[in-house]
């Protein structure tokens, strides 16, 4: 299911919260620049909603764990690059 539909079944003060933490999330995350800020902002907006819809309403911990997943994502793919690399150059 997409995110902006799951919102459909969240509380409108949960929607707000979700809103709110993800914009909160994107101004610091923005900073880092990131490759792709479509697949940025949609592994903040995942993370943030699926801890929302399973009652987390802390906004600091949203956006922590939202940061984190974000940039855990970054670091992924720097090493799945560096890893191939890596492996190219064992031929």
């Amino acid at each position: 299911m997409p995110l902006n539909e799951i919102l459909n079944y969240l509380r409108p003060e949960t929607r707000n919260l979700i809103d709110s933490v993800l914009e909160q999330a994107w101004q610091e995350l923005k900073e880092d620049g990131p490759a792709d800020v479509a697949v940025a902002r949609r592994k903040l907006a995942g993370t943030i909603v699926a801890l929302a819809s399973v009652g987390e309403t802390d906004p600091a911990k949203l956006k922590r764990f939202a940061l984190h997943a974000a940039r855990g994502m970054r670091v992924s793919a720097l090493g799945d690059r560096k890893e191939r690399r890596v492996c190219n150059n064992v031929r």
